[in-house]
């Protein structure tokens, strides 16, 4: 059936990530406030592909800047601030990350493969900007559009 097919189509069409790394990182920071320095060069709250995560990874930042504790109440705390509690699901989503996460020990790891999929992320973007534009010219060379 073809809308089978558009379906089949559209789920290959998902951008690369990991939900499960991004939540092990988030979760580490959680377990361990040292882990902070190890994924700080790593990754950036826009690597995060989920929103969610992006404002949990964001909260974690400030916390860290200003010194403070971060642990699920610390981070709660912090994003009801902001008025993001609910965005993020709660308290009950921050202690899922916190409990869920495999190893502490295995952070920079779990950072490098949300840091490669945003990394693909950013390229499958560039190459559509490069193919809608050599597909519609408007004028351009073919080393103008490059």
């Amino acid at each position: 059936a073809p809308e089978q097919y558009d379906l089949q189509t559209a789920a290959l069409k998902v951008p690369p990530h990991s939900i499960e790394a991004e939540q092990a990182v988030l979760g580490g920071l959680m377990l361990d406030n040292n882990a902070w320095e190890r994924v700080l060069d790593q990754v950036s709250d826009g690597d995060f592909y989920r929103h969610d995560h992006r404002l949990i990874f964001r909260a974690i930042a400030r916390l860290a800047d200003q010194n403070m504790p971060i642990d699920v109440v610390t981070l709660a705390e912090q994003l009801d601030k902001e008025g993001q509690t609910s965005q993020v699901g709660g308290l009950g989503y921050l202690g899922e990350l916190a409990k869920n996460t495999p190893s502490v020990a295995n952070i920079k790891a779990y950072a490098q493969i949300v840091r490669e999929r945003a990394t693909l992320r950013q390229l499958i973007g560039i190459s559509t900007e490069i193919a809608d534009s050599a597909f519609n010219p408007e004028g351009r060379t073919a080393a103008e559009i490059l």
